[in-house]
């Protein structure tokens, strides 16, 4: 499994509304695995992924993923670091959402996650598992994000 994966999905939104999907706790708990997102939106500025009440019945902290923001370019490119609560002793994974918005309004969403400084999680994010229990990754996290976007309702099973 390669070191970098790369995920894209279109969706029937305008750029800023996927934008703010992604980073604002209105939306983080609508899709995925739920969960308030906090994040400082400046070079250098803090990125956390709170756990969900889920999360925490099954013994994980107030934190599921930390990191620091690398790059911004509003509504169009987040570049953050990526470090998961369950693997506490790895480094920082790399995590690069880049929107691009045509007429439509439509949104190209690519994320890519560079593992190479944590290998062990490529199996985890690349998805295939029971989503309830942490294994749908980042195809289950962007199906998710897609569905609250233009249906206005969760996917089952997603978010808090």
């Amino acid at each position: 499994m390669s070191d970098i994966q790369i995920y894209t999905v279109y969706i029937e939104a305008p750029a800023a509304r996927v934008w703010d999907a992604i980073t604002t706790s209105e939306f983080t708990n609508q899709y995925g695995y739920g969960g308030d997102t906090e994040v400082d939106l400046t070079p250098g500025g803090v990125y956390r992924n709170l756990t969900s009440p889920g999360m925490k019945a099954m013994g994980m902290g107030d934190v599921a993923v930390s990191g620091e923001v690398l790059a911004v370019e509003p509504r169009s490119r987040l570049q953050i670091t990526w470090a998961p609560a369950w693997y506490p002793d790895a480094a920082p994974t790399t995590v690069t959402w880049e929107l691009t918005e045509f007429e439509g309004p439509l949104t190209k969403v690519v994320l890519t996650h560079d593992v190479s400084a944590n290998p062990e999680l490529g199996r985890e994010i690349a998805g295939g598992g029971e989503p309830t229990q942490g294994g749908g990754g980042w195809p289950w996290i962007l199906a998710g994000l897609k569905t609250v976007l233009e249906t206005g309702r969760p996917m089952v099973n997603s978010g808090s």
